[in-house]
């Protein structure tokens, strides 16, 4: 009977350990998968940045373009052709090297924020991963149960047989 005792605890003990780490590694997968998927949509994200930045730069330039166009037609038509239409080219340029160095800004910390975002979906994922594997139940720890169940079962044989 004790045989059969003891073959009952090791097994309900085995079954809890194997179960908790088969639910464990479960979880662990499972964030493991939604960290892949934010990734890709980080990617994502971050190729629109860069298409949405490639398109305002694009823009700036031509606009920069007509504005110079225009200002020289103007110079022009006017005779004011020189020192001032020179002092006019030179602003729109530099206008269009500040408005192009905001845009490149802009997406430079919208890129560096998409990384922040990736380190803390990591961040999470390790977290989550190692919560389950803290929660399912060790090797020590079956031990213990099994033999605190042979040692409970021992101590209840031993007080029937003297009672």
């Amino acid at each position: 009977m004790c045989d059969v005792m003891t073959a009952l605890a090791v097994t309900g003990a085995v079954t809890s350990f194997a179960g908790g780490q088969a639910q464990a590694s479960a979880t662990s997968d499972a964030a493991k998968a939604n960290l892949e998927s934010q990734y890709a949509q980080t990617a994502e994200k971050q190729k629109q940045i860069n298409e949405q930045t490639a398109l305002e730069s694009s823009e700036r330039q031509r606009q920069g373009l007509i504005d110079r166009a225009e200002s020289m037609a103007i110079a022009g038509e006017s005779g004011a052709l020189g020192f001032s239409s020179d002092r006019l080219m030179a602003d729109s340029f530099m206008q269009q090297g500040t408005d192009l160095m905001s845009i490149e800004q802009n997406r430079s910390n919208q890129m560096k924020q998409t990384d922040i975002n990736n380190q803390s979906y990591r961040a999470s994922a390790q977290s989550t991963a190692n919560t389950a594997y803290n929660n399912a139940p060790g090797l020590i720890e079956t031990g213990l149960q099994i033999g605190g169940s042979v040692a409970k079962y021992n101590k209840e044989v031993d007080t029937k047989s003297k009672g």
